[in-house]
Formats: C-alpha cells, sequence, structure tokens
C-alpha cells in the first residue's frame, strides 16, 4: 500500500483493504455507513483495488463499495487467521488523533469482553489488533468480525450489557454522556 501522509487512508483504509484482499473469492457481510445512512450486505469479493470492494451479491448482482466507508466485514470462520498489518505510532495526521488512540486502547483489551459502539448488541471478546483493524468474537454465536477502528465510537470494558436490550444499552450510554455535560 502506498503512503498518503498519514492520512486516514494510511492507518484505517490500507489494513483494510489488506484484509478484504485475503477475503477474495469468499462470501461475506460488509456493513458501510455514510452520513448516518447504514447498510449490510452480503457478497462474494471478487475484486480489491483502487480502494473498491467489488462483488455480486446473493442475486449476481454486482455491487462495489468504498473501503473508507467500511464500518466492518463479516468473513466465513475458515478465513481466519487474517494478516493483518503491525500497528505503527504515526507522528501526524488523522492517524494520530483518531486511528492510533483506539487501535492501542483495543490492543491494552485484547481478550477482554467488552461493548463495542456502534455495535452494542453483543458482547465481545477483542481476539486480535492490527494497524487500522480489530477482530472481535461474539460471546452469543462466536462470529468474527473484523471492525475498521476509525468507525469505533466506544469501547464499554466488561460485559455490562449482557442480558440487557440493545435500547437499554445505548440509553446508558446516553445518560452517561448527557451526565457529564
Amino acid at each position: 500500500m502506498g503512503v498518503f501522509d498519514e492520512s486516514i487512508c494510511d492507518c484505517c483504509v490500507c489494513p483494510m483493504q489488506c484484509v478484504l484482499e485475503q477475503l477474495i473469492g469468499k462470501e461475506v457481510g460488509i456493513n458501510v455507513s455514510s452520513s448516518g445512512v447504514e447498510l449490510f450486505v452480503i457478497i462474494q469479493i471478487e475484486e480489491v483495488k483502487n480502494f473498491i470492494v467489488s462483488g455480486t451479491d446473493e442475486n449476481g448482482v454486482r455491487i462495489n463499495f468504498p473501503i473508507c466507508k467500511i464500518v466492518s466485514v463479516t468473513p466465513p470462520s475458515e478465513a481466519f487467521p487474517l494478516n493483518l498489518k503491525p500497528i505503527q505510532k504515526s507522528t501526524k495526521g488523522e492517524c494520530v488523533c483518531c486511528e492510533d488512540p483506539i487501535t492501542d486502547l483495543a490492543n491494552s483489551l485484547s481478550g477482554r469482553k467488552v461493548t463495542i459502539f456502534p455495535f452494542p448488541e453483543d458482547i465481545v471478546t477483542i481476539c486480535e489488533v492490527g494497524e487500522g483493524i480489530v477482530i472481535v468474537q461474539s460471546q452469543e454465536d462466536m462470529i468474527k468480525m473484523v471492525l475498521s477502528s476509525c468507525f469505533i465510537l466506544s469501547i464499554v470494558e466488561g460485559a455490562i450489557f449482557e442480558g440487557l436490550e440493545i435500547l437499554q444499552a445505548s440509553n446508558y450510554l446516553k445518560k452517561s454522556i448527557n451526565k457529564n455535560e
């Protein structure tokens, strides 16, 4: 991958592109988000190039996604282990203030149960962390998911939401935020 003067391309997009390249030919779930709109689609990845991932859905429709908008990817279990780029210390750009801190925090919590927003519906264990990437495993169904560090809104330590409905979990976080304002 190229160097983009330590922009979001270096620390989030390039690492996700490297993960996606390893998943060519596999059926994966892709969660994308932009301007408050979220989309989850299952495709078989056919091509990954120029920061675009392309594949076909179950109806044979070709779909193309900009990698910079990918929040998470859910590969099949046989796709693991994946090769992740090693964590690097950035010195400038968006990587210093956005990706580095949350990736470092996730790495320090490796092996622990957490709740990660925007995915509060499940307790996960942080399995592996690389540059711009956090791999987690659901405690409920044991499915692994690859998260882009740049889309992580918060990491709640411990399994405090175990057994709670998603609305209650979201309200808990909102109350915590409002209390601090």
